[in-house]
């Protein structure tokens, strides 16, 4: 339920013609500030507060109308707690929408980074043609060497331990 609040205001607020990097300053300044989570995410102080607090912010840091606008609709609909998330979906659609996807890079060894982003990226553009991708390296001791690559739903294992699971699904008859 969560996790689809976070989505549908994410894709709206990829809809309403806002700067892209006003949105990501704001989420950079935001971050980085614990009073303003805690004073946000405060089921103890009332929305009109919390709205009054974001528009003189938005004043002061030159935030357009629009962007503001948003701000205190979130807060209204008590998704202030929620802006942090929202914004790092708005950033997922708009790369998707850029052509690009996340790709997470499990390696067992330092070794297998280089060979195994190489081998992921071509098989990567097999299924997915005409996208870029964005690898996030996952060290991971127990794949005892090579490499899985997970992106989009997609799981491509070319680890041993994998290789091994196969070997012994097969002795197993599975």
């Amino acid at each position: 339920m969560q996790q689809e609040r976070i989505r549908n205001n994410a894709i709206v607020l990829s809809q309403l013609s806002i700067d892209k990097e006003e949105i990501l300053e704001y989420l950079r300044e935001t971050d980085s500030l614990n009073e303003y989570q805690s004073f946000m995410k405060s089921p103890v102080i009332p929305s009109r507060v919390k709205e009054d607090v974001e528009r003189q912010i938005s004043k002061k840091a030159g935030r357009s109308k629009l962007f503001t606008d948003f701000l205190i609709v979130m807060i209204r609909n008590h998704n202030e707690g929620l802006l942090a998330d929202i914004i790092r979906e708005y950033i997922r659609i708009e790369d998707q929408k850029a052509g690009f996807l996340d790709a997470e890079l499990c390696y067992a060894k330092e070794e297998d980074i280089v060979s195994g982003e190489k081998k992921a990226k071509k098989e990567l553009m097999e299924l997915f043609p005409g996208k870029q991708f964005r690898f996030c390296l996952m060290p991971d001791p127990s794949l005892i060497g090579g490499y899985i690559v997970r992106c989009n739903g997609y799981e491509i294992d070319h680890s041993y331990k994998g290789q091994l699971k196969q070997l012994e699904d097969r002795i197993n008859g599975r």
